[in-house]
This record gives structure tokens, sequence and C-alpha cells, in this order.
């Protein structure tokens, strides 16, 4: 069954980010496939927006939505694929997803009040894309020898062992972190250090131990800095994520309310 049109009395403005004036609005399909994208103009800048039903978007109902797994997996493609076109055409301040305005004058209110704001992050991210580094390593250790130990000295000893071992191995690992990030940060604009990434949440076996995000101009320059990197750190598997939009690099007031 086709989807019903969106009545006006129940729309709201989907904004997926913001690009200079005079691009093109993406040709990708909208969060809300009843709608297209466009691009609202004020000033120096133009938001990427498209029209939604607030009765699907609103931020009271939004909580019931987010625990849809899949109804969250379609919308969450749907914005990132408009944010990838957008990205290959020039910069772009990426939105977090769903940032919905109830009407299109306070989209503009918006744009218009934080245009040299956003001109500037514009600016700061031209000709740049953000790339992601991880870093994996198998999990170290002998281990267990405690709980394998027959007389209270050597259980004690044993587990001594071992407390010795994870703090060399957290030191190891954090000097390990530090060495890599300076090294990629030589052939970036800038870099950010990212929370450390679960099994569940990286998808891989092994244990993450470096997290990071780069803005990078000249790609070859960086990823000769990773190749040599990877074979310069024993033990570890380097994973290059990207290119994405820049979201851990425009000012949080405006990419990510």
């Amino acid at each position: 069954m086709a989807a019903l049109p969106l009545r006006e009395d129940d729309v709201g403005w989907y904004l997926y980010g913001v690009v200079a004036n005079g691009a093109d609005a993406p040709s990708a399909a909208p969060v809300d496939p009843r709608s297209e994208v466009v691009l609202l103009v004020e000033g120096p800048v133009g938001g990427i927006a498209s029209r939604v039903s607030l009765e699907e978007f609103d931020e009271a109902v939004l909580p019931e939505r987010l625990a849809d797994a899949e109804w969250l997996e379609q919308k969450i493609r749907a914005h990132e694929q408009v944010l990838e076109e957008a990205l290959a055409r020039g910069a772009v301040v990426p939105c977090r997803f769903c940032t919905v305005y109830r009407d299109e004058e306070e989209l503009r209110r918006f744009l218009a009040g934080r245009a040299d704001a956003l001109a500037a992050a514009l600016a700061r991210v031209e000709g740049r894309v953000e790339l992601g580094v991880k870093a994996f390593a198998a999990r170290a250790g002998r281990g267990g020898e405690a709980a394998q130990a027959q007389s209270g000295r050597a259980y004690l000893e044993a587990r001594r062992r071992e407390q010795q071992e994870r703090e060399e191995l957290a030191r190891s690992r954090a000097d390990v972190a530090a060495r890599l990030h300076e090294r990629l940060l030589a052939e970036a604009h800038d870099g950010v250090l990212l929370d450390l990434q679960s099994r569940d949440v990286s998808g891989r076996d092994a244990e993450m131990v470096f997290n990071g995000a780069y803005l990078v101009a000249d790609r070859g320059r960086f990823d000769e800095a990773l190749t040599a990197a990877e074979r310069d750190v024993d033990g570890v598997e380097l994973e290059l994520t990207g290119p994405w939009p820049p979201y851990n690099f425009v000012p949080e007031e405006l990419g990510r309310t």
C-alpha cells in the first residue's frame, strides 16, 4: 500500500546538515519517503532538509520509535546516505540523527542566526574528510594461573604476577595509543581520541585498544602513515574507516543539536 501524503498540519522539517549557499540538494531518498530533500538557503549557508511527519518524528514519540530496530536501521541509513552524497560534492556540517524543527520558520531562524558560525565551520572542513582508525589486539597475559595454584603461597604469588602482567599490558597499550595518535595527527589537520568500543559494538573478537578520528586533506599521505605505523607496532591490527561526514570536527552546538 502506498504511503499516505503528509498532512500540512502535521509536518516538521528534518535537518540532515548544512552546506554552502550554491550547493545542490542531494537526490538521495529522505527519511520520510513522502517528501524530498531540498536546500533551504539563508545567507551564506543552506540547510539540507526534508519534510517529515511529526507523528513519526516528534520528540514525544521518538523514544518509542528508537526502540524499533527495523525503523531505526531504515532511518539511519537514509540519514547517512543523504549526508554521504552531500559530502561527495563538497563540505558539509552534519547534524545528529533526528534533528527536527517543528516548522520551516524555526529551521530558517536557526540557519540565519548561526549563519556566520556555520560558514566558519564549513570553511574548516572544506577539502577535508573524517577518517576513523581503530586498533585491535588479541587478549594477552597468561591469566588463570592463580586459580590453578595449589598452595596459599603459590596462589598469592600467582595473583601478584597476574596483576603485574595486567599493569604492564595497560602501560604498553597506553604507550602504543599515544605514539599512534601522535604519528597520525602529524598527517592530519586535526584529530581526537574517542572512547574504546566493546566487542559487541565493534563486532570484533579482539579487544579494541585504540579509537581515533582524524580530519584529513591528503588521503594518500595519511594512508602511508597508517601503513608505516602498523608495521612498527607489533601485535596490533589497525582498521581504517570512512570517509565520514566530519561529526567530530564541528562545534557541538552546530552539528549535534
